[in-house]
């Protein structure tokens, strides 16, 4: 595991902190109101994509077959993505005047159906163990977006030409690695059954768009929450204030990063364990709960410390005066590192109807106090409402967890051993 785990975090920091450069290159080249249209082109079509993305990679990765295997799953990635870019289009269509440019998000939305295509083949590479590969697409897809970008912006400081630059990368990473990739681990692919080459192969994908709902809804719910206080933002404070909200959540990226990484490396282990090795199971999700939360903690303890230098150093000095964002955000991400976890573990048990039950009830804390939050304090209220969700989130997941592992009667101590309090060394 430590092995997928350091290739998944190195993959995962090169992509993200490519997205944090492409972000900084823009706002250090173009004004405060053209970051602010790309941040918002951001929001609008990411909700739209995680939900059509239905979480499919789970399910590949966890080792559920379908007749045609990765072929169905392929299907069903493409289907969905379909509906996601005319569903993102008709949306931005319906954009405040203003606010949002019809090129940058077709742009955004090109590179978006590209990044679809390439998460179904990592799945495949995740389910295989071969997390190298995956880290390898990810590096290949950040590094060449960021290369892109900078050309664009040194011919001309066009948002728009960067961003085309941006989905080029994209789009070059999936056909010069995932796609070669993924040909090569299934070469030699598992014969048919004489049923299976008669069936239509929508039938599958279309089981497997049903089966993964759950899980694609409780992602979209989630993604709509972390961007809900941006489309507040641009409605009320304007395309300006959104640029230094975005900028900032960049911050406590790194953390995510790390998360996410263990978490992708952990599912696989995780889903074998919960089948064959009940107490193992609750030992490795004690200790990775446990983990997130110290890591959470440090992370809060830095911005104290650099917080304020940090913001001035990296996007200039009137960011520093917004040290106290990035301290709620910060406190809002310790939450959801341990919900992350907690969320994994579920998928791992096939627990799929539980988490769009908990995601709705974060969604709508963050929905009714965001509004009267941005309108007393800016930008601070939008985090504030963050956090609220995201401590509601956790308290649902640590609920759900202890029910269920209890109905599953294990010993007393080894139910104390699966939560953060209880985590062994």
């Amino acid at each position: 595991m430590k092995r997928n785990a350091s290739w998944a975090f190195a993959g995962n920091t090169v992509y993200a902190g490519s997205q944090w450069i492409v972000f900084v290159l823009l706002a250090r080249s173009i004004g405060l109101v053209e970051v602010g249209v790309f941040a918002y082109a951001m929001a609008v079509a990411g909700p739209i994509f995680v939900l059509a993305n239905l979480r499919l990679r789970t399910l590949l990765a966890t080792g559920n077959r379908s007749p045609r295997d990765f072929s169905d799953y392929l299907t069903a990635r493409l289907i969905t993505t379909g509906v996601a870019v005319v569903g993102s289009l008709a949306i931005g269509a319906m954009a405040k005047a203003g606010s949002l440019s019809p090129a940058v998000l077709m742009l955004i939305v090109g590179a978006r159906a590209c990044e679809a295509v390439s998460d179904i083949c990592h799945g495949l590479f995740q389910r295989e163990l071969d997390i190298r590969s995956q880290a390898i697409g990810l590096m290949v897809n950040g590094v060449l977006s960021v290369a892109l970008v900078l050309a664009s912006l040194a011919l001309s400081r066009s948002l728009v030409l960067a961003t085309a630059g941006y989905a080029v990368g994209s789009f070059l990473a999936l056909i010069a690695w995932d796609l070669p990739r993924r040909s090569r681990l299934i070469e030699h692919p598992p014969p048919e059954s004489p049923e299976a080459r008669h069936r239509s192969s929508w039938s599958p994908a279309a089981r497997l768009i049903v089966m993964a709902l759950p899980l694609g809804l409780s992602s979209a719910i989630g993604s709509v929450q972390s961007n809900l206080p941006r489309y507040v933002i641009v409605n009320h404070l304007g395309p300006a204030a959104l640029a230094i909200f975005a900028a900032i959540s960049y911050i406590p990226m790194v953390g995510h990063l790390i998360v996410n990484a263990a978490s992708q490396a952990a599912l696989p282990l995780l889903a074998t364990e919960a089948k064959h090795s009940p107490l193992r199971y609750r030992e490795r999700l004690g200790r990775l709960v446990a983990g997130s939360i110290a890591l959470g903690a440090l992370g809060l303890i830095a911005v104290l410390v650099f917080g304020r230098s940090a913001l001035a150093l990296i996007y200039g000095p009137e960011y520093g005066d917004h040290v106290r964002l990035l301290l709620i955000l910060a406190g809002a991400a310790i939450a959801t590192f341990a919900s992350v976890f907690l969320g994994t573990g579920i998928a791992a048990r096939l627990r799929f109807r539980a988490q769009p039950i908990i995601s709705t009830i974060s969604l709508a804390v963050v929905a009714v106090t965001i509004g009267p939050l941005v309108e007393r304090y800016g930008l601070n209220g939008a985090a504030g409402s963050l956090l609220v969700g995201s401590l509601v989130e956790l308290s649902a997941y640590l609920a759900f967890t202890i029910r269920d592992l209890r109905a599953a009667q294990p010993p007393v101590g080894v139910v104390a051993g699966a939560l953060p309090g209880g985590a062994r060394p």
